[in-house]
């Protein structure tokens, strides 16, 4: 979780939203943006967007309850390719019609990693990780906007010196939840079996299964499966040909995923701030001292004359 931008509004809406995205986008340097969020929020040429999964099935599960029901939904949103997708939509559709046509109508590209593009490299489904910083910070959430301003500012200046010093205790090449996705993939790897193709082209099938198959491209890092391009994780079947090629998986992990990129995340600070007593005096603050003065006398005789004093 690295919180990048937060902001305060009058109210939620469309306008605000669209405005604080534009000027997010603008400060990432016009990059490509992947959003997810309960709905969908505005138009913006470079970002994706994606339904919260939870939220999403919220809503669902009022008019379509039962385990069935929320365990089809699931493998339909997780399906990486679209044929894995429309199988498990027509499962969907035999069990429930109604529930099909709720689904149908959301297009995909919102909710199923089998429309989801290669640009984000991230297979989150869900906005967990802004609901773990509003849990954090609702409290502050209540108070008055400088305090909430400053407890917010307190909490992130900590968790920055707490993360720098993690890593600085911890030996590790790529980062610890990516490598332990990576090891799962690693010992999927076995029941699959590459067959070289030429350079490096595997067909890759099931041991079990054999016309359960996909095609693996190490050089362009693809499978047919899509899973390795929408997570930036090698998926089994990819690892299967790495292990034909005597190649390390972990060679072909993102350089955002390792060590060396969380310590650069990190490396910037949060500077402390001193309380306003040592707070320098300059002509702006004297004026809005005066200012206040004068609104706590005029406050004071509009109470008194209320009270008849």
């Amino acid at each position: 979780m690295l919180p990048l931008a937060y902001a305060i509004v009058e109210v939620e809406n469309k306008e605000t939203w669209s405005l604080f995205l534009q000027l997010l986008i603008e400060d990432l340097g016009g990059n490509e943006v992947c959003g997810v969020g309960a709905r969908y929020r505005g138009t913006f040429a470079k970002a994706n967007q994606r339904f919260c999964m939870r939220h999403l099935y919220a809503n669902f599960r009022k008019q379509f309850p039962g385990q069935t029901l929320r365990t089809l939904m699931w493998k339909a949103a997780t399906s990486t390719y679209p044929q894995a997708w429309e199988r498990e939509m027509l499962n969907i559709k035999q069990v429930n019609i109604e529930e099909y046509k709720y689904l149908i109508s959301i297009p995909p590209r919102y909710w199923s990693r089998s429309r989801f593009t290669y640009e984000a490299v991230c297979d989150s489904m869900d906005n967990n990780i802004c609901e773990a910083f509003n849990s954090v910070i609702v409290l502050a959430r209540g108070k008055p906007i400088i305090t909430m301003l400053e407890e917010i500012r307190l909490y992130l200046m900590k968790r920055w010196a707490t993360n720098r010093t993690k890593v600085a205790a911890m030996e590790f090449t790529i980062c610890p939840k990516i490598n332990t996705k990576l090891m799962k993939e690693s010992n999927l790897s076995k029941y699959w079996i590459p067959s070289w193709s030429g350079r490096k082209l595997f067909e890759v099938r099931h041991t079990v299964v054999i016309t359960n198959k996909f095609t693996v491209d190490l050089e362009s890092k693809e499978c047919s499966c899509r899973k390795w391009m929408i997570s930036g994780i090698p998926c089994c079947h990819a690892i299967a040909a790495m292990n034909y090629c005597n190649e390390d998986p972990k060679n072909f992990i993102p350089s955002c995923f390792t060590r060396t990129t969380y310590e650069a995340t990190y490396a910037a600070m949060i500077y402390p701030v001193n309380g306003k007593l040592l707070w320098e005096k300059n002509h702006l603050w004297m004026s809005c001292h005066q200012l206040h003065e004068r609104c706590l006398v005029g406050q004071r005789k509009k109470e008194n004359w209320r009270s008849g004093s």
